[in-house]
């Protein structure tokens, strides 16, 4: 979501003209792939009674395609902010080679995470209220505005070294954690500040699903991964394969061992789709590890392919190189389709994927035009932001 120009990279790392990393802008592309299909499936399809929240046993459709096509778009949550975090770094580099003061890069990344919060209140949940009617949709929180105060309070870190980073966001993933666990399940008493800073849910007519301090976490670690990664981009690529790996490993022994603070809802049956099914909200440590592991590993393929991806994932980059433009179009892209086909009512996974595939066609020649006229603006302009 982030403008993400990069500091003087190492000589053999593959850029595009301008500063950016292909295997980054490749998959951010792919998140909003992702995502666009499990918002298809919200806009066109019978809701499944699967349930991912922290204070009820967690459930799961086990037809094998409603599955998957819900459960890739996990990768887009903890890619969002981690690679927002990362891009906030690599903001900073840049501007401070250009003659900014810290000061005037954290003004600037402030305000940009009030207009985040902004679009939440205005063109997300619009484009959510249209398809469902309910006026009181403009009252749920989601993922622009936990994305945008996590700027905000991030912003403030940016003097920290990475160690500093990576201490405070475990800390926090961690704390929030405990906090949920201490709660046994039982959600009854929290206030609306609760569930906006710690736990997932609904608070009158507020509904809260991504609730600040575990993505301030996430966010923050992203942060280090950019430290990390404009010290030497290529080293740091290299060892992403290994940290992914180490954490989808550690994903499925803390699925192995359920008591602990890693998981906030043990597995309801014996089944792989069981074991799969961690808590989202809150993330759960398990939940992140698998997330950001999986996000690790794509993000050293696409490293590994960019001659590839230049050539043949063109359509990727260019999603990928205008996120925030893609996100509101396709919401409302998708909304307005819904409003014509299926009326909510399908169940069948492969029939909402064709619109699905039909949006996507029609998004990318308009982030393709987005992307090239933002790159012609000056570094500064605002429409860089989107």
């Amino acid at each position: 979501m982030t403008e993400q120009t990069a500091p003087a990279p190492a000589a053999t790392t593959t850029r595009k003209p301008g500063g950016r990393a292909v295997a980054i802008d490749a998959l951010k592309g792919l998140i909003m792939v992702v995502m666009a299909l499990d918002h298809v499936r919200s806009f066109f399809m019978k809701w499944d009674g699967v349930k991912e929240i922290w204070y009820v046993p967690a459930t799961y459709n086990p037809e094998f395609w409603n599955f998957w096509a819900r459960y890739i778009s996990h990768l887009a949550a903890p890619g969002f902010f981690f690679l927002m975090g990362m891009g906030m770094v690599l903001m900073r580099n840049s501007r401070l080679k250009a003659g900014w003061e810290n000061s005037k890069v954290v003004r600037n990344l402030v305000i940009r995470g009030l207009i985040l919060v902004a679009l939440q209140f205005t063109l997300e949940d619009a484009a959510w209220a249209m398809r469902s009617g309910n006026v009181a949709r403009f009252l749920a929180t989601g993922v622009l505005s936990t994305l945008g105060l996590a700027m905000v309070f991030s912003a403030f870190a940016l003097r920290f070294r990475a160690w500093g980073m990576v201490a405070l966001g475990v800390a926090l993933l961690i704390g929030n954690q405990v906090a949920v666990l201490a709660l046994d399940m039982n959600k009854e008493g929290l206030g609306l500040a609760q569930f906006l800073l710690v736990y997932a849910g609904a608070w009158g007519p507020v509904k809260v699903n991504y609730p600040l301090i575990p993505w301030l976490g996430v966010t923050l670690l992203g942060m280090a991964y950019g430290v990390y990664w404009a010290a030497d981009s290529d080293r740091c690529y290299r060892q992403t394969l290994w940290g992914g790996l180490a954490l989808i490993g550690l994903f499925v022994l803390m699925r192995m061992m359920p008591d602990g603070i890693w998981n906030l809802r043990q597995a309801t049956d014996g089944t792989f789709f069981g074991f799969m099914q961690a808590t989202k909200y809150p993330p759960s440590l398990s939940w992140l590890a698998l997330t950001l592991g999986a996000n690790a590993i794509i993000l050293w393929l696409f490293w590994k392919g960019e001659s590839l991806v230049s050539g043949m994932g063109k359509v990727l980059l260019d999603y990928g190189r205008s996120p925030l433009f893609f996100y509101v179009l396709h919401l409302h892209l998708y909304g307005t389709m819904s409003l014509f086909v299926f009326n909510k009512h399908t169940e069948i996974a492969s029939a909402a994927a064709v619109w699905w595939l039909v949006g996507l066609a029609i998004l990318w020649p308009a982030c393709r035009y987005y992307g090239r006229f933002k790159g012609s603006t000056h570094p500064d302009s605002v429409w860089r932001f989107f």
